[in-house]
């Protein structure tokens, strides 16, 4: 594998591996009345500066820049879709969502929007394609929704062919589910 082809899939790893923990959890914060869940402040943390250094040697790994994404807090499931999928794709995966009992609130962000996160939250952002970051929705869940309701929605979103991962607050993770559509088996 060439060295940056090594470095986009450390970077791409990392991405996978710290986004997990970014589908943040619903607990309000402490100012905040309980069963009140805020909206994320996406447009302020697109405002802070991209991660430095953007571009690496190949021997670099990229890093967290220590930042928390803005979705940590704010959402109890994140959906990550294909990069190549058609608007048409992605607007059936959001009605279905709108649509899905339990969700509260989906929030939809762009392959654009994702882009610009990752700057803001990786070092050597260069070394990933922009087509390589996926658009997303987000999800908060009724607050009396079941963990068996949540893990049932998430399998049943990762059959979806649009599909291409997910994950759970981090407090209660997706562990009697595939993670990854691509690992799992298609029927």
């Amino acid at each position: 594998m060439p060295p940056t082809t090594r470095a986009a899939v450390t970077v791409l790893a990392a991405l996978g591996t710290l986004t997990a923990g970014c589908g943040g959890g619903s607990a309000p914060a402490a100012s905040t009345p309980p069963g009140v869940r805020t909206p994320p402040s996406i447009a302020a943390f697109l405002r802070l500066p991209v991660a430095t250094p953007t571009a690496c040697p190949s021997n670099v790994s990229g890093s967290s820049d220590g930042r928390r994404s803005p979705w940590s807090g704010h959402v109890d499931v994140s959906i990550f879709l294909k990069p190549g999928d058609t608007p048409a794709q992605i607007a059936e995966v959001g009605k279905r969502l709108h649509a899905a009992l339990i969700v509260e609130k989906t929030y939809f962000e762009s392959q654009a929007e994702a882009y610009a996160e990752f700057q803001r939250l990786y070092t050597c952002s260069a070394e990933v394609p922009r087509s390589d970051t996926p658009a997303s929705y987000r999800l908060v869940l009724e607050l009396t929704s079941t963990v068996g309701q949540r893990n049932a929605l998430v399998a049943r979103l990762l059959k979806d062919p649009a599909v291409d991962t997910a994950s759970c607050d981090p407090a209660l993770p997706c562990t009697d589910v595939v993670n990854s559509a691509s690992a799992a088996p298609r029927r």
